[in-house]
């Protein structure tokens, strides 16, 4: 494990804050780290359900770390963010209503969603009362699967090679046009990959994005890990360095190594 670099410590410093002032949590071998935006309560949820999970680790079932980002026009975006992040533990504690499948897994967002989408409307319009983005990731046999609606991003960093983006956003005009709590209009992309030993996943809110280009937090991560091989050190730089840059929405940054043997 290493700490922040000094530069972002001076940063921190610089804006009347402590050197460690993160949240980050750590679950084997994924860690996350977050910031709340000074302007409103945290909207983000993740979820991390890796192999130091005994429920994960029983089921054979592979491992899923993900990131969702409460629509802030929704009254009920946070919500709606924490009931994806909720719902997710369904594919290990109901195993045989969803087969260890990504059609399993993505009948299992659909449904989801559309519970969300039955809280309602806006009175008046035709909006959900809850939406979110999100982007999940499903490791399992040495092949990654992402499942991705709205803005929200998901990086792979394989060694040797430039990061790939394996998600991108649906908005138009500054507005999202897919996301979780739309109902059964939702298409939600699916992307799979294999993997290989010492590939790095990163999947990050618009909070980083805001700050940086989805490459830029991708190259930054990249340079941390190959300095300390620390996740949670490398989370906590990508949200320290976001919230320096001038990003005031909520900071979520997941990173997880893709070791086998880890």
């Amino acid at each position: 494990m290493c700490s922040l670099s000094m530069h972002a410590i001076a940063e921190l410093s610089r804006w009347g804050c402590c050197p460690m002032p993160i949240p980050t949590e750590r679950r084997g071998n994924a860690a996350v780290s977050w910031l709340s935006s000074p302007k409103h309560p945290y909207e983000d949820r993740y979820r991390l359900l890796t192999r130091a999970v005994p429920l994960v680790a029983q089921s054979g079932r592979g491992e899923i770390v993900a990131v969702f980002d409460g629509i802030s026009s929704a009254p009920k975006g946070m919500p709606a963010a924490q009931a994806m992040a909720d719902g997710l533990l369904a594919f290990y504690r109901n195993t045989g209503q969803h087969p260890a499948s990504s059609e399993g897994l993505r009948q299992l967002l659909q449904r989801t969603n559309q519970e969300m989408y039955d809280w309602g409307v806006v009175s008046g319009t035709k909006r959900s009362l809850g939406g979110c983005a999100g982007t999940v990731a499903w490791v399992h046999e040495r092949q990654l699967t992402v499942f991705h609606a709205g803005d929200t991003v998901g990086m792979l960093l394989s060694p040797g090679e430039g990061p790939r983006q394996m998600t991108f956003a649906h908005e138009q005009g500054g507005a999202l046009t897919r996301y979780f709590g739309i109902g059964d209009k939702l298409q939600i992309d699916i992307t799979t990959m294999a993997i290989a030993e010492d590939d790095v996943l990163l999947l990050m809110s618009d909070g980083v994005t805001k700050a940086f280009s989805a490459q830029a937090a991708a190259e930054l991560v990249a340079t941390t890990m190959d300095r300390c091989g620390d996740p949670g050190a490398a989370a906590e730089e990508l949200a320290t360095q976001s919230r320096r840059r001038g990003s005031t929405d909520d900071i979520t940054v997941v990173v997880m190594t893709l070791n086998e043997d880890e």
